[in-house]
């Protein structure tokens, strides 16, 4: 009777476990091996897939034009550089009890919760020739600027809207952290005569070491993957197109789907490495 209801346990556990392994087996492992081999071939998605090598990755290395568009995500990880010392100044200020922290938190997320779409219009808005920031520059006697149309402006100007879009969340994971360190050692270090910034570099940095880490390779890994902010708003165009944008077009645009194939692998391969750095990082924090 053991050995019957031992054997229908099993077999119970199985039958859930065949839905989820086969659902990653068709729509994960399976396309991605086949992606693998789709790199390695001239292919336009109709037909028989010619294989050429390394032809693709190659192409991907060494012509400018598509060196460029990772030169564009540069300006996605340098902007992000004062969105997290403003979000984490921003936290260090507000640490504590009062009122409406809730609210306020709430409120500064916003913006990470907007549709792309509805951001990408009202930035479209704000750069616009006649735009609000133009009429806020002419207010104080400035130059306003030609933002999405200028080459040497139109990267700077798309990747600050992420400063605007990714503060809050930041904030609010540096609040999060700031919050579980125990206040005693604030009060100790008040009782020493420590000022603001020695209390910040000595006590606040050292014991979210952990997040701020985690947020700084979240802002890498978003770099290399943005797509719908400068897709929405240029399409690409006048210099604005990053890997996502260049594997789209050339996969639904341009019929190159071994191109399209070999330039995912490597956007793949860049996540995967920041994410190991990620996990390696973590479990050193376990260790500790």
């Amino acid at each position: 009777m053991r050995r019957t209801n031992k054997k229908s346990r099993t077999i119970f556990i199985f039958t859930f476990l065949a839905l989820p392994v086969i659902h990653l087996l068709v729509f994960s492992y399976i396309p991605i091996l086949s992606n693998v081999y789709l790199s390695f071939t001239k292919y336009s998605g109709v037909g028989i897939p010619e294989f050429i090598g390394l032809r693709n990755y190659e192409r991907l290395l060494t012509d400018p034009q598509y060196i460029s568009m990772f030169k564009n995500c540069l300006w996605y990880m340098i902007v992000a550089i004062p969105q997290l010392i403003f979000a984490f100044f921003l936290a260090v200020f507000i640490n504590g009890k009062f009122r409406g922290l809730n609210f306020f938190k709430g409120v500064l997320i916003i913006p990470y919760l907007l549709n792309g779409v509805i951001i990408s219009t009202i930035f479209i808005i704000f750069f616009n020739n006649s735009g609000t920031f133009n009429s806020l520059l002419k207010l104080i006697g400035l130059e306003g600027q030609q933002w999405l149309q200028n080459l040497r402006l139109v990267n700077p100007a798309i990747a600050s809207i992420s400063i605007w879009r990714y503060y809050g969340f930041n904030f609010v994971m540096f609040l999060g952290g700031l919050q579980t360190i125990p206040s005693e050692l604030f009060e100790a270090a008040a009782m020493d005569g420590c000022k603001k910034l020695q209390e910040i570099r000595y006590i606040s940095i050292p014991s979210i070491t952990h997040i701020l880490f985690i947020n700084i390779l979240l802002s890498i890994s978003g770099s290399i993957q943005v797509f719908e902010i400068p897709y929405i708003m240029m399409n690409g165009s006048n210099g604005t197109v990053t890997p996502v944008i260049q594997i789209q077009q050339s996969a639904f645009s341009d019929n190159r789907v071994g191109f399209a194939a070999a330039l995912s692998i490597m956007v793949f391969v860049i996540v995967v490495i920041v994410v190991s750095i990620q996990r390696v990082f973590d479990k050193r924090g376990e260790l500790t």
